[in-house]
């Protein structure tokens, strides 16, 4: 009963051919209700439905195709990927987050009875356990084919208030650098142990079950917020989020605030508020779509099945990973194509300009007027060239956090335990179905209780040494009521951190180079390197020979309110370059960036329009004239190809030349 695709609705314990030929013979013999229990009682007992304990040989993503990535960014600041994903539950966070997992469960819903189990907070654990195991897979495979320190891991820990519920934060520093896409990455299992080794996803043995979500900021790809990938059980959750950041940009940018917006794990804020499915959400499938209409690829749940000759010896020998073989691999390469899909520099434009107004902001609003003058290039040089070297020093970080996870103490008792783990589904797979259920059961416990030994400082070697034991005893139940070590310090992310990467807390040297001048900049961490730079920036900066309006008014055509325009102002209005932003009552929005006169659009540029009504939004980037699109431009919308197309005063009157069109730059 392997399955060969996507995970499956749950099957009955009779669908194998051997079975549906006992069926056969039975029905042929026997008449009425009582020949069918029989049937279902002798299938059991034959089958005992173990063979289900299975998942997919291929992901949707597997590929041959190699792909190389071409970077065409201007700027030498940006990271090209980071990878979110959570590594630490603060302790005030573990019963929300317990019972959050088990109250929305992904594959089915568990019955109330089988929610407050203690095995349920184990396999709570054993899922963050795993997550910060099976990630550095997809990090080591995009850190080897990417460029040089543009791979960056941003670890987070879950937090839990009365305002908020179940959050995340990032731990490092990590999203304050630009990025052209960010990817969500955690494996997941199925919190009812009863229902757990059929068809519901399990991340267990020889079975993993991956979730992620990539996403980027709205402008690389307007009419899905920016949203390009989710798996599909988040996908609710990931265009609500995505939604919300766009919300919060555009209010933060119309009050002339900073954007502090922190966008919460996915799978994180999925089970504390579990969206809706939207309507109308554009979907497609996985894989590359040239000309194809502009959607979010929807990836579906896999339960993939590993190559068990790579694990039964995966403690002693693990050159070759079979996470990788069997699903990262696919990933990297989806994400490495995305990267040669989009534009960098619009990806990383206001992400760019964010960072800037941490420590500059006159600078970061001549650079939203796209300035070109030579004191505003100056100061931007020497501005990038920090956070390069900023870049460099949160990717020493993650290669630091890599080894102390993967390579170190950490990483050899979770291939242990995987080893083990699947030795034992091996010997269950043809033994009762009670059978499997308690011994998924009882691994899933003892992987919860290494997590939670490592988290709180404990040791974790104590936890092995018994598991050892229990593999030659042939019993992990029984020794799972003495595996009750929790995270009880309110600093177990920084205990956490501290035993698997201790390398974090050396020092970092970095070279910065600025024109004709290099200069080393050392730290102990992220905070003082800051602290360095910044002090680095305000001795070499010069004054800058313009002044830019940050309180201008910007107008737009159908919008009763006025909004607000950062940039070259004539008369308190939009003249010249900038950006403009108008959010009225109703929460219908227009940003602008480009040309503008009299407080209008004029010329070329690119325009987001948003409507509560609208699923998404609407882009067009060309020429404009009195605010209206006027010439020919390239137009997105939701679920429909990118066209070119020609206007007049706002309307649409057919196709047009694509070599008529203007392009907005970055």
């Amino acid at each position: 009963m392997e399955e060969t695709g996507a995970l499956q609705a749950p099957k009955t314990c009779g669908e194998s051919s051997s079975d549906r030929r006992i069926v056969g013979g039975f029905v042929r013999t026997f008449q009425g209700v009582t020949a069918c229990l029989i049937v279902l009682a002798v299938i059991v007992q034959l089958s005992g439905c173990a063979g289900t304990a299975r998942g997919s040989r291929t992901s949707v993503l597997e590929t041959d195709e190699r792909v190389e990535v071409t970077d065409y960014s201007l700027s030498r600041a940006d990271a090209l990927v980071v990878i979110r994903y959570p590594a630490i539950i603060h302790a005030d966070a573990e019963q929300p987050y317990f019972h959050a997992f088990s109250i929305n469960a992904i594959g089915g819903e568990v019955p109330p009875a089988n929610r407050t189990k203690k095995v349920t907070t184990r396999i709570a654990q054993s899922v963050i356990a795993k997550s910060n195991y099976y990630v550095m897979s997809l990090y080591r495979e995009l850190q080897k084919e990417l460029p040089q320190d543009t791979v960056l891991l941003s670890p987070h820990i879950i937090m839990w208030d009365a305002e908020r519920g179940v959050y995340s934060r990032p731990i490092l520093a990590t999203e304050q650098i630009p990025s052209v896409v960010t990817v969500d990455f955690n494996v997941y299992s199925y919190p009812d142990t009863e229902a757990m080794m059929d068809s519901p996803p399990i991340t267990f043995g020889d079975l993993v079950t991956p979730l992620f979500v990539v996403h980027s900021d709205r402008w690389l790809q307007p009419a899905t917020n920016g949203l390009l990938l989710s798996s599909d059980p988040l996908m609710g959750t990931a265009w609500e989020l995505s939604e919300e950041e766009v919300e919060n940009a555009l209010q933060s940018r119309a009050d002339n605030m900073p954007v502090r917006y922190q966008r919460p794990l996915d799978f994180i804020a999925f089970l504390s508020r579990r969206a809706p499915e939207v309507p109308n959400v554009p979907l497609r499938a996985v894989g590359p779509a040239p000309g194809g209409a502009v959607a979010v690829e929807e990836y579906p749940l896999e339960k993939i099945q590993l190559d068990g000759a790579l694990l039964e010896n995966l403690s002693t020998d693990f050159e070759m990973d079979p996470f990788a073989e069997r699903f990262v691999r696919g990933a990297a390469t989806r994400i490495k194509q995305r990267l040669n899909e989009v534009d960098h520099d619009k990806a990383t434009f206001f992400a760019r300009q964010n960072a800037l107004a941490r420590f500059d902001p006159e600078l970061a609003l001549a650079f939203l007027a796209r300035s070109g003058g030579e004191s505003v290039r100056s100061r931007l040089q020497l501005a990038e060239a920090l956070i390069e070297a900023e870049r460099r020093f949160i990717s020493a970080q993650s290669l630091s956090l890599y080894d102390g996870t993967y390579n170190g103490d950490y990483g050899s008792k979770m291939r242990q335990m995987i080893e083990g783990e699947y030795r034992l589904l091996q010997d269950r797979r043809s033994a009762a179905r009670k059978q499997n259920v308690t011994t998924a059961l009882a691994a899933l416990a003892l992987a919860g209780a290494i997590y939670g030994a490592t988290a709180s400082g404990a040791a974790g070697a104590a936890a092995l040494e018994s598991f050892s034991g229990v593999l030659v005893l042939g019993s992990i139940w029984a020794m799972s009521s003495t595996l009750e070590t929790r995270a009880e310090s309110a600093k177990m992310s920084e205990n956490f951190l501290a035993l698997i990467a201790p390398a974090l807390e050396r020092q970092i040297s970095v070279q910065m180079e600025w024109l004709e001048s290099k200069e080393r900049i050392s730290a102990m961490g992220f905070a003082e390197f800051r602290n360095k730079t910044l002090t680095l920036y305000q001795a070499r900066i010069r004054s800058l020979d313009r002044q830019f309006d940050d309180n201008c008014l910007f107008r737009y055509p159908g919008f009763t309110v006025v909004g607000r325009w950062y940039g070259d102002c004539l008369d308190g209005e939009a003249e010249g370059r900038g950006y403009g932003v108008i959010v009225d009552e109703s929460g219908s929005s227009v940003e602008f960036l480009g040309n503008a006169r009299g407080g209008f659009p004029e010329g070329s540029g690119g325009l987001i329009a948003r409507y509560p009504h609208e699923t998404g939004a609407f882009y067009f980037e060309g020429t404009f004239r009195a605010g209206l699109p006027d010439g020919v431009l390239l137009v997105e919308e939701p679920g429909r190809k990118t066209r070119t197309r020609e206007f007049r005063a706002g309307r649409d009157v057919g196709t047009g030349t694509a070599a008529d069109l203007q392009r907005l730059m970055f």
